[in-house]
């Protein structure tokens, strides 16, 4: 079966329940112009939580999924612990956290209003309690109060350089959120803003995982911000560079 018939299928059955319409039609035109197929759909199953998409934030990627289903298989489930979710997007990251671990507390953190409302929405949704998490609006770590101390940071920031728009899907291009896509400084910009400040917001022996290109590696291999961190790289399930994991380690560094 080729790409377009499973997905004209699974947006007949996902969406119109196997029910030819003429919405479903107008859909079919979308589809076929470009417009990805979760925002047709309006969500996406992440780990098994239900990601709304309604705000168009940046839609959950399956590398993604694998790297943070890995994360939280090596995290000890009665274990309590505190993570922030940068750059938090549609707040599948952290909502997969909450869900699967149920000693944990995320804060969300996200510069744009619309992924603000978003991962409200997708909290409700997936019935995490109002105890166990924090939303807020803010340039990274701008509006955090540095008492915060968080056993691990994750984010999957854009990251995708500008020089390179070419080698970008067009659907991707034209539909999906470019602040949500797109740094400058070789895509690299803000991973090492993260990397920089992540010490005053880590616990002792606290990690942080930043999802990036693959082409990148190199770089992020020779960044001076990584200086007092165990860093390792981490492939995903297509055997890519994916993930860089540095672990803090503030006892040896005293």
């Amino acid at each position: 079966m080729d790409l377009d018939t499973r997905e004209t299928r699974w947006l007949l059955s996902e969406k119109y329940n196997n029910i030819l319409s003429d919405a479903y039609e107008q859909d079919l035109i979308k589809l076929r112009s470009g417009v990805p197929l979760a925002y047709l759909i309006g969500n996406i199953p992440f780990l098994g939580c239900h990601i709304d998409l309604s705000y168009r934030p940046l839609i959950p990627r399956a590398e993604t999924e694998y790297w943070v289903n890995r994360a939280i298989k090596e995290i000890e489930p009665d274990k309590p612990v505190r993570i922030l979710d940068l750059c938090a997007g549609s707040g599948c990251i952290g909502i997969a956290i909450l869900k699967h671990l149920p000693y944990s507390l995320v804060t969300f953190i996200d510069n744009d209003s619309e992924c603000i409302e978003q991962i409200q929405e997708n909290c409700k949704l997936n019935h995490i309690e109002l105890t166990r998490y924090k939303i807020v609006q803010s340039d990274l770590y701008t509006d955090l109060e540095p008492s915060n101390q968080f056993d691990y940071i994750f984010s999957n920031p854009p990251y995708i350089a500008r020089e390179r728009i070419d080698t970008v899907q067009t659907s991707v291009h034209e539909h999906e959120n470019h602040n949500a896509l797109y740094a400058n400084d070789d895509g690299l910009a803000l991973i090492k803003k993260i990397i920089d400040e992540s010490n005053a917001y880590l616990k002792n022996d606290g990690q942080v995982l930043i999802e990036f290109d693959p082409w990148q590696k190199n770089m992020l291999s020779n960044l001076h911000q990584t200086e007092g961190f165990n860093v390792s790289f981490i492939k995903d399930q297509f055997d890519k560079y994916r993930l860089i994991r540095m672990a803090e380690n503030k006892r040896t560094l005293s």
